[in-house]
Formats: structure tokens, sequence, C-alpha cells
């Protein structure tokens, strides 16, 4: 049982020790791919299904930034204190989080974008029904490696949404606000579980 009040005492008073015994600890990693889990199946249960909302081509990018996140932390929850899993799982979570807050960025960009053009012809014209706020989507993504992930997963990953249309918001943001919001956590937990491992690697090699 992870006692966390006495964990934030600990980092609290040696920062850095701390962060290196978490990192070593499956909790972690299991915490990071748990959070994003919980963003995949929101987007595909919640936004998809219960809203019928249709993914657009960088929803579905987001998406599988998202799952290379969850692999990641499942991965180095297998053995924490293994290098080569180490290795491999936090190169594929900051590649995930990297391309992911850059394709949050670049929907935000095209969703304010959208929203502007369609206030300004707000009279006498219909922007997303005339395809206006779609220039920038196509429905047949390009994921990495060739990988036809929208033919084996199409629920998941195949785009039949325009990128920018969707009217959701909660509390004043839209959801790429929120993915940027996400990613950012991601950023500063991520990054301070790699000064952490960064640290022990160090204690280790000084110890030899």
């Amino acid at each position: 049982m992870v006692d966390f009040k006495q964990g934030f005492t600990d980092l609290k008073s040696a920062p850095i020790q701390t962060l290196s015994e978490w990192q070593e600890q499956r909790w972690l990693w299991l915490l990071m791919g748990g959070a994003a889990g919980f963003l995949i199946l929101s987007a595909m249960g919640y936004f998809q299904w219960f809203l019928e909302m249709d993914p657009c081509e960088i929803c579905v990018y987001i998406r599988y930034s998202q799952f290379c996140i969850l692999f990641a932390g499942l991965i180095m929850a297998i053995k924490p204190g293994n290098i080569y899993l180490k290795l491999i799982g936090m190169y594929l979570a900051w590649y995930g989080v990297g391309q992911g807050m850059a394709w949050s960025i670049e929907l935000a960009v095209l969703h304010d974008n959208a929203h502007a053009l369609d206030a300004a012809m707000a009279v006498g014209g219909d922007l997303f029904a005339s395809g206006g706020g779609g220039v920038a989507c196509s429905t047949e993504p390009t994921f990495p490696l060739g990988l036809p992930l929208h033919e084996w997963f199409p629920f998941e990953f195949q785009p039949s949404g325009i990128c920018g249309e969707d009217d959701w918001t909660l509390l004043g943001l839209n959801m790429a606000q929120y993915c940027i919001i996400a990613y950012s956590f991601f950023i500063v937990g991520l990054g301070a579980a790699t000064v952490g491992w960064l640290a022990s690697l160090a204690k280790k090699f000084k110890a030899k």
C-alpha cells in the first residue's frame, strides 16, 4: 500500500532521492498508463459513442500518442529497475507526450481558426456545411512506420469528423485546450520521473 502522505513529505524534504525511489516502483508507471487509458476511454466512450462526436484526423493522432504513453507505462511497470525496459519505455513515453502536445496545439489552432471563420460567415453562410473547417483534415491518416491502424482498428483510428468543428466546452475550455492541459501534466510528471531516473543511474555508476 502506497503511503502518499508520507511520500509527499519525503518529496518535500529530499526531492531527488524521493523521485529516484518512486521511478523504481510500479505504481508510478501504472498511474501514468492509467491516466492515458482514462483519456482514451473518455474520447472513445464519452465523446465518440455517447455524444456521437466523430473524431477528426488530428484527434486520432492524439489517441495514437495516448496509446504510446499507455504502453510505455505498462512496459516500465513490468520491471521498473530494468534499464532496457526503462529506456524503451522512456523513449516511447516522451515520444507520445511530445507528439501529443504538438498535435493538441495544432488542433487548438484549427479550432480557433475554424470558429473565427464561422463567426465571420455567420450572416449568409455556414462554414462547416460548406466544408470550410476541414481543409487541413484527411480521412486517410498517416501513422508512423506506415502502420494502417485506421484499417486494423477503425473505431479508434478512422477519422470521420472535420478538424475544429466541435462546439463542446467545459468551464470555457474546448477539447483541444483540455488536451494541452493533460499533456502539460504528463510533461511535468514524466520530467520529474526522468530526473529521478537519471539521478539513480548517476548514483549507481558512481558506486561502481
